[in-house]
């Protein structure tokens, strides 16, 4: 079986960025960024999943969706994640190949740990709990900061804390505040999981993640 890698970090940390660097190289890695339509053969599986897709994050910024209930967000992204990799990823570990997503269910459970809802910090833990698991994490140290310039003009509200504060704020201060609380639960999820977790600065080379893969698969 291959490894599973899943690049983490917050919104505007260079995930897609550092993946569509790494899919222009030679290396033996699978590399699937979730926002491209991926084709996998199976008309009917692609089909779903760009539906659901579209449904979960490609809705129309002005959309008020942290009006909708919590319960209803946690099965629809842990059903997705959940075809995802079995359609995409399951078959290239199969192979023998590893494969290398730009972010898994981390970020999500973290957002809903910061909900103060304990019932539902408890329910994601164990609905996430039982998604494929990484073997590997990549985690980019991006300051939140820096994320939020990356981000101007182009974030969605639930990137600035509106399933939070109920509020559709769009300010660089909200940005930076709820991705600075959103990476310390990120960390703290992560330093709980049993995959290795390699933490890189948020401008580290394509070289070093290269490096890692080569390093950590090699038999």
């Amino acid at each position: 079986m291959g490894e599973f890698w899943v690049i983490e970090g917050i919104d505007g940390a260079g995930k897609s960025h550092l993946l569509s660097r790494l899919a222009d190289t030679t290396c033996e890695a699978v590399v699937l960024r979730k926002d491209d339509r991926l084709m996998s053969g199976d008309r009917w599986a692609d089909g779903r999943l760009a539906v659901m897709h579209s449904l979960t994050w490609g809705y129309d910024h002005a959309e008020p969706v942290w009006n909708y209930p919590s319960r209803y967000w946690l099965p629809t992204l842990a059903a997705w994640y959940e075809l995802f990799h079995h359609v995409h990823v399951a078959p290239a570990l199969t192979e023998g190949r590893p494969v290398v997503v730009d972010g898994w269910y981390f970020k999500h459970q973290a957002r809903m740990a910061l909900s103060g809802d304990e019932h539902l910090v408890a329910l994601a833990a164990r609905v996430f709990s039982a998604l494929p698991q990484p073997d590997q994490v990549v985690r980019l140290s991006t300051p939140p900061d820096l994320a939020a310039t990356r981000r101007s003009g182009s974030s969605k509200p639930s990137e600035h804390g509106a399933f939070v504060t109920g509020q559709a704020v769009t300010s660089e201060r909200d940005f930076t505040a709820y991705q600075t609380r959103t990476s310390q639960v990120l960390d703290e999820f992560l330093r709980r999981h049993p995959a290795r977790v390699h933490t890189l600065d948020g401008s580290a080379s394509l070289e070093v993640l290269l490096s890692l893969l080569r390093e950590e698969t090699a038999p």
